[in-house]
């Protein structure tokens, strides 16, 4: 019996693979960090920041989550670092958040095996 019309078979279609495109997800890191920056000057200078991270698999939402105290910590000891001047200049901010993202990626490929984080964003920052 010959079948005309029918769908098209390859080689190839049973090797194919269905791939699944996974969404991001922003995760916020919790309440802002409220800290005191590094100053010469007798008058403190605190930095209140709100923080999120930026997963590319959905699928890991509850492992990150797991491991944000420890994100959190991470990014108290970076930032209390700053010095407070620094800290009031946008391009300094940037390379602080770049470093705060290889910082936390690296944390989480250690603690939990994944490299799903992709960006640290700081959503508020504010220096007073």
């Amino acid at each position: 019996m010959l079948i005309i019309g029918g769908p098209a078979w390859s080689a190839d279609d049973d090797d194919e693979e269905e791939t699944v495109k996974t969404e991001s997800v922003y995760i916020s890191l919790g309440s802002p960090l409220v800290l005191n920056l590094s100053s010469k000057s007798s008058r403190n200078t605190y930095l209140q920041l709100t923080a999120d991270v930026l997963v590319k698999d959905s699928d890991s939402e509850e492992l990150i989550k797991t491991h944000i105290p420890a994100m959190r910590h991470q990014l108290i000891v970076l930032l209390s670092e700053q010095p407070a001047r620094d800290m009031k200049s946008p391009a300094k901010r940037e390379e602080v958040r770049k470093i705060a993202s290889a910082q936390i990626q690296e944390l989480v490929a250690d603690l939990a095996d994944n490299q799903d984080i992709s960006d640290v964003l700081f959503s508020s920052f504010l220096v007073q």
